[in-house]
């Protein structure tokens, strides 16, 4: 699993992953890239997953609690770029309606609520 962090806008941080989202190291890896982000007060975040061919139960739990780290705070995450058997996951498990899904981080980035004030 990499990740490759960029701002694709103020305040809009965008994750990009390669690899498979697993039991293990690469869920850890995720939930401390989110932890840093929010240390740095980031967080309004896109997971793009172009990159992310298979994703198994724990890495939706990941998922699930980014976001409730990230709400907690006032902010979101989204993801982009799912597709294939990430894709057929998240609607099986109607992730898909709790975590909004675009078809690209650019997409993703649109219309984000402001950031609250600390």
């Amino acid at each position: 699993m990499e990740f490759t962090k960029k701002q694709i806008q103020p305040g809009v941080v965008v994750l990009e992953m390669t690899g498979s989202i697993r039991i293990g190291p690469n869920c850890q890896q995720i939930e401390q890239a989110v932890e840093d982000l929010i240390r740095h007060h980031e967080t309004r975040v896109i997971f793009d997953f172009s990159g992310v061919p298979f994703i198994d139960s724990s890495g939706m739990g990941t998922l699930v609690r980014c976001l409730a780290k990230l709400k907690k705070l006032g902010g979101t995450l989204r993801l982009s770029g799912v597709k294939g058997m990430v894709e057929g996951v998240l609607k099986l498990t109607q992730i898909d309606r709790v975590i909004e899904i675009y078809p690209t981080a650019t997409e993703a980035s649109r219309d984000f609520p402001p950031v609250p004030n600390p």
